[in-house]
C-alpha cells in the first residue's frame, strides 16, 4: 500500500513524473540494446565504449575512462579486444606521440550493425503506434530537447 501512495505522490509532481519515465525508458532500450548487441558479439560494456567513440571520436584512454566511469585497466582490456575484431583503431599524432587517440574504424562506421538495430528497434515500437500518437511523441520530445537545451546554455 505504501508503494502505491509513493507512485500517486510521484505522479502528482510533474517534474518527478518526466525523471521517472525518461530513467525507465533509457534502462529499458539499454537493456534491449545491450541483448541485441550479444547476437554480434558485443558485451554491454563494449556497447558503451563504441557509444562512447562514437560521440567523441580520437579520444583517449583516460577520456574513455572518465566516460564510461571505468578503471583504465578495464577499459584498456575492452580497447584491445575491439582492436582485435577490427572496431577500434589506435592512432598515435605526430604532433604528440606520448598519446594515443582512439576512433572507431571506417569499415566498422560503414558496417555499423548497432546503428541499424538501434533504428529496428525504435521503427517495430513506432509501428504499434497510430500516426497521431507519434506526433505527440515527437513534440513532446522535441519540447523536453528546447527546454533542457536552453537550460543548459544558461548554465
Amino acid at each position: 500500500m505504501n508503494q502505491k501512495l509513493e507512485l500517486l505522490d510521484l505522479w502528482s509532481n510533474p517534474s518527478e513524473r518526466v525523471i521517472f519515465l525518461f530513467k525507465s525508458i533509457h534502462k529499458i532500450y539499454r537493456n534491449q540494446m545491450c541483448e541485441k548487441s550479444r547476437q554480434y558479439g558485443f558485451t554491454g560494456p563494449q556497447i558503451g565504449l563504441i557509444h562512447g567513440l562514437h560521440k567523441n571520436p580520437f579520444s583517449t584512454l583516460n577520456e574513455l575512462s572518465d566516460y564510461l566511469g571505468l578503471s583504465k585497466s578495464t577499459v584498456s582490456g575492452i580497447v584491445d579486444r575491439l582492436v582485435g575484431q577490427g572496431v577500434i583503431i589506435r592512432e598515435i599524432p605526430e604532433n604528440n606521440r606520448r598519446i594515443v587517440r582512439l576512433s572507431l574504424s571506417p569499415e566498422f562506421e560503414t558496417n555499423n550493425v548497432l546503428k541499424e538495430l538501434m533504428n529496428k528497434y525504435f521503427a517495430d515500437i513506432l509501428k504499434e503506434a497510430s500516426e497521431e500518437d507519434i506526433e505527440k511523441i515527437i513534440s513532446g520530445l522535441e519540447i523536453l530537447y528546447t527546454l533542457i537545451n536552453k537550460n543548459d546554455k544558461h548554465s
